[in-house]
């Protein structure tokens, strides 16, 4: 099930938006790592499956910086205590 066939419960709608991303991309990430599990890959195909899996690495690593981080805490800010226990 992807990330968009849900709802996402946070306030901020760019939040939201990177969250649903992330999403996406990390169901890309387990794609290509099923893919390098089949049996009898070619080296072409192995090279194709790390291309990409390089490429969805990096995209990771920028999408998750500084101000995504920053979008998170903001947001845990805005969250009531009330859940805490004395």
């Amino acid at each position: 099930m992807q990330v968009r066939d849900r709802t996402i419960s946070v306030t901020n709608s760019t939040l939201r938006t990177l969250i649903d991303e992330l999403g996406t991309e990390c169901q890309n990430v387990i794609t290509l790592i099923h893919q390098l599990q089949l049996p009898d890959l070619s080296d072409r195909q192995k090279a194709e499956i790390l291309a990409d899996f390089l490429s969805a690495a990096i995209h990771l690593n920028v999408h998750c910086g500084e101000d995504f981080q920053t979008l998170i805490a903001e947001e845990m800010t805005q969250l009531s205590d009330e859940d805490e226990e004395d």
